[in-house]
């Protein structure tokens, strides 16, 4: 067999039993799919780190006052890192004139989004601590249904249900989609108990675990993931509330969406690397499947790429030469359709069948997602442009890391002031 064919092979087979796995685990926790709302408020704090968020952290505040939580038990922390656009005087106003709901605004020189947080942390009074990105907001029942969670006594951490807001082109619907399946795909990392990301927006802990673990850390950007990792070395639970819903603010261009994917994925890369013990039996599903399965899809997807872009570079050569046979005479070729010539190879029904897979999962993370809206033209964008980007990104990542590159951050609300800012 040829090497394209044995490439094709093994990514079917990686694919069909990835998704299969991934599909007997939710249906083992099916019951877990919605906990239900708490009963009891113990006191929550909400950190909102802010840096040039003038036209979302409004909105962003009003979602927060909104929440159906008593407000004598939500104090809510804005912490301005240095912006130099009028975040923090809209942040002000805003926490005066609703004066019945507990907001601090404070202001610290620029340091990072890992120095806001902390700061908030030193301030916080609530026994639960979250964050919600100054670019997010939360639907109302959405703290109540995490705080359920921590109900159970052995959970450290809780992440929620990303989904994309108000998507308009094509990019943002490409990640509304990608958003969509996260859902899915986090719901079953829960279940498995290997969690490795949690979210900045409306992700929360029990306040004794991060003053004991030192808080937040730089860690390339990607504070969220080093964190969930660090918890996980300790053989913390995270969760997952599927139905606590936060919606963000996605890039509207190319070159933002090109930053903040290579940041993750830098990231993700740097801090696996720095706490690779966690590749042990000792740490289960995510020590034996989830981290090397990560690893494995990235190396076959690159691996597809390059194959791929010979194969079609290779065929546009060909083709070209022909045509200069028949001097670009196009006019004498037949074009006549014949069945014999469809392609019924077992690598052509495999595809087929991890088609009709992925349609099944989006068709899953749809529904256990409470999603109203129609999924056809997000999940044709992704399925097209998907598998062309995400190897493209990973190679950036890794190039970056053997360059000693550093990352930047290519922060979202920079799009948004460009555009005019978000009505708040």
């Amino acid at each position: 067999m040829s090497f394209g064919v044995v490439l094709i092979y093994v990514a079917t087979f990686f694919g069909l039993f990835t998704s299969f796995y991934f599909f007997l685990t939710l249906l083992e926790r099916r019951d877990d799919l919605n906990f239900g709302e708490c009963a009891s408020f113990p006191k929550v704090s909400v950190c909102v780190p802010c840096y040039n968020e003038e036209g979302t952290v409004v909105k962003t505040l009003r979602s927060l006052r909104n929440l159906d939580y008593p407000r004598d038990r939500l104090e809510v922390i804005v912490v301005d890192d240095g912006s130099d656009d009028r975040t923090f005087e809209r942040a002000s106003a805003f926490a005066r004139r609703f004066s019945d709901t507990d907001i601090k605004v404070l202001r610290k020189e620029n340091g990072g989004k890992y120095t806001a947080l902390n700061l908030a942390i030193k301030r916080a009074s609530g026994s639960i601590f979250g964050a919600l990105d100054a670019d997010s907001f939360v639907d109302r029942k959405a703290l109540r249904r995490i705080v359920k969670v921590f109900e159970n006594k052995g959970v450290t951490a809780v992440t929620p249900s990303m989904k994309v807001y108000d998507p308009r082109n094509i990019l943002q619907h490409l990640q509304y989609a990608e958003y969509l399946f996260g859902i899915f795909l986090r719901k079953v990392f829960a279940g498995l108990g290997a969690i490795h990301v949690t979210p900045g927006p409306f992700s929360f802990y029990r306040m004794s675990f991060l003053r004991r673990s030192g808080g937040f850390r730089k860690a390339y950007h990607t504070e969220d993931i080093e964190l969930a990792l660090r918890a996980q070395q300790q053989h913390r639970v995270i969760d997952n509330a599927v139905d606590a819903y936060v919606y963000t603010v996605a890039p509207r261009d190319f070159r933002t969406l090109w930053k903040q994917r290579v940041r993750w994925y830098y990231g993700f890369l740097k801090n696996v690397f720095e706490k690779r013990d966690l590749f042990s039996v000792r740490h289960g599903n995510l020590g034996l499947i989830m981290l090397p399965s990560s690893l494995i899809s990235i190396g076959i997807t690159v691996l597809i790429l390059f194959y791929t872009s010979f194969v079609f570079f290779s065929n546009v050569v060909t083709r070209v030469l022909n045509w200069i046979a028949i001097n670009f005479n196009f006019f004498e070729l037949k074009w006549n359709f014949d069945a014999f010539y469809i392609n019924t190879s077992p690598t052509a029904i495999l595809g087929l069948i991890g088609l009709v897979i992925s349609i099944t999962m989006f068709a899953v993370a749809k529904r256990i997602s409470g999603e109203k809206r129609s999924i056809v033209w997000p999940y044709l964008t992704f399925i097209f442009l998907y598998p062309l980007l995400y190897p493209v990104w990973w190679l950036a990542a890794i190039w970056k890391i053997v360059g000693r590159r550093r990352v930047e951050w290519g922060h979202k609300s920079e799009v948004t002031r460009r555009k005019g800012g978000i009505n708040g």
